[in-house]
């Protein structure tokens, strides 16, 4: 074999394996991963498929009463936040985590699809989390239940017959996609970026209910909502690019986001990450409750 045959031979395998670590493939079907998002006509097709869990992240558990994607199993991802050390709100124990995922009958290798009413910001925690405990096989359902139904997807109010089964957690978590407080002090005095995901009243401090109100000294306010349209889809990719980039926010600066307890800032988070290709994300999930308890950490906003 000649050097030149040999290369393309290369390169040949080198573009086989890209494409099948940025492709899932369940019934016939491959969906691309590079966005972390199925269509409702992907999800239709795997609405049977035993390696597919769908997973409801309404906050009223009443909506789901009242009509859900058959086969959805309900959470309330406030029940992913626990007290740490007294601090309330931040990622709950991943040994406790990995049995929820098993009661919701979630394995190593199951493909979990989550969703909300269209964007909100719920499922991202979730999703965030799955990605902290190394689990890639995650996507949200792109616009949610509402173009599902607007669609004319079937709909149901039947519990489906959920397996536990055993999720074992890896050898290594991911510590570069979660940050904390300590994180945030050394990586923002290096240089990196640090986004506040709350509303801008908040980040003012002209409202909030924290001991100290304001925000993190040297934070930009880049509320949640800013990423979606008047409808709620998310705004086209060059137009994000651009509103990141006036911000000062671009691929190659490392990112840490905070919000009030991790949720707005998982939103954040996969915006960047997974709809933009920023490649150094990550969520402070202490966030603004945890840094505002404490008398030492900057904060500003309204004197």
């Amino acid at each position: 074999m000649t050097l030149t045959s040999l290369i393309k031979k290369t390169t040949l395998l080198s573009a086989i394996a890209l494409c099948l670590s940025i492709s899932l493939t369940f019934g016939g079907q491959t969906q691309d991963q590079a966005e972390k998002l199925v269509t409702g006509e992907w999800l239709a097709s795997n609405l049977t498929n035993e390696n597919v869990r769908i997973i409801d992240t309404r906050m009223d558990i009443r909506d789901y009463w009242q009509s859900h994607i058959p086969g959805a199993v309900y959470l309330d991802t406030d029940l992913l936040r626990w007290p740490d050390h007294g601090v309330p709100g931040k990622l709950m124990n991943v040994e406790a985590l990995a049995m929820l995922l098993g009661q919701m009958g979630i394995g190593e290798k199951t493909m979990v699809v989550a969703y909300y009413d269209k964007n909100g910001y719920p499922p991202f925690y979730l999703l965030w989390a799955l990605e902290f405990i190394g689990h890639q096989g995650f996507a949200l359902l792109e616009d949610g239940i509402e173009r599902w139904r607007a669609e004319g997807r079937p709909l149901t109010q039947d519990y489906p017959k959920i397996k536990p089964v055993s999720f074992r957690l890896p050898a290594k978590l991911r510590p570069e996609v979660r940050a904390t407080l300590e994180d945030v002090l050394k990586d923002t005095k290096a240089g990196a970026v640090l986004l506040d995901a709350r509303p801008e009243d908040l980040y003012k401090g002209e409202k909030g209910a924290w001991k100290r109100k304001g925000h993190i000294k040297g934070a930009i306010s880049h509320p949640w909502a800013m990423d979606l349209s008047s409808d709620g889809a998310w705004k086209p990719r060059e137009e994000l690019l651009g509103i990141y980039a006036k911000q000062g926010v671009t691929p190659d600066k490392k990112i840490i986001v905070y919000c009030g307890q991790g949720q707005m800032a998982a939103f954040v988070y996969f915006s960047l990450k997974h709809r933009l290709g920023f490649p150094n994300v990550k969520v402070y999930d202490g966030s603004f409750s945890e840094w505002s308890a404490r008398d030492h950490p900057p904060v500003e906003g309204i004197k």
